[in-house]
């Protein structure tokens, strides 16, 4: 088998799509997964599907029995199952119980909903034991965008761009305050052009435990 099988990031290399996540990210995520070895992702948010199909292709481990993989994505609408461990929750994510994801710990949490209910959905889950402190969190759409490709959102004077989803933003600022480490991927102004108007961005944010000798 192949050993990383992208032939599902598809998108022309301008990226300029709205709602899924750019195939830069995309590619961003994949690495994590495949070099964390993670097995246990919830998705806040499925619409078409496009970050589901990547978080399954990533699980797909040559050495790993299949059946110990599994996305969980959660939306209020209906949305595309796109493997057989893809389990579809349709209910508002604010009702998410331990048997939803049986029981286990998650390895991943992917915040992609804009709305600020994500923040008691943390705490529900993390109450639960379903966040741990080595439960990676992900956040989509915390990047500025930039004029002319973009002048729509709250404008921060200070790095000259305007807020393209505000809700991820404060969930960082929080995550960040109560212990997360956090990295980003991003552009600033300078590299908006019109071979790639915007990155959307992703944030990554997990807990630092340093283990002494």
């Amino acid at each position: 088998m192949v050993q990383y099988s992208l032939s599902h990031l598809n998108q022309q290399s301008h990226q300029d799509v709205w709602g899924p996540i750019q195939d830069d990210e995309a590619l961003f995520l994949y690495s994590i997964i495949r070099g964390s070895r993670l097995s246990r992702i919830l998705e806040i948010g499925g619409l078409s599907g496009y970050s589901s199909t990547n978080f399954i292709e990533a699980m797909k481990y040559d050495d790993v029995d299949k059946s110990t993989c599994v996305l969980y994505t959660v939306d209020i609408n209906p949305i595309p199952q796109v493997a057989p461990n893809h389990q579809i929750i349709i209910k508002n994510a604010l009702h998410l119980t331990p048997d939803d994801m049986d029981n286990k710990p998650l390895d991943l949490v992917f915040f992609d909903c804009h709305d600020i209910v994500q923040l008691d959905v943390y705490k529900n889950l993390k109450s639960n034991g379903l966040i741990t402190d080595k439960t990676i969190l992900a956040l989509h759409d915390t990047n500025l965008h930039y004029a002319p490709y973009n002048r729509f959102g709250h404008y921060v004077e200070k790095d000259g761009g305007y807020v393209h989803q505000a809700v991820e933003r404060v969930m960082v600022n929080m995550f960040k305050d109560i212990g997360y480490d956090i990295f980003k991927i991003e552009t600033d102004k300078t590299k908006s052009n019109h071979t790639l108007p915007f990155r959307h961005g992703i944030t990554v944010c997990q807990k630092f435990v340093y283990n002494t000798v």
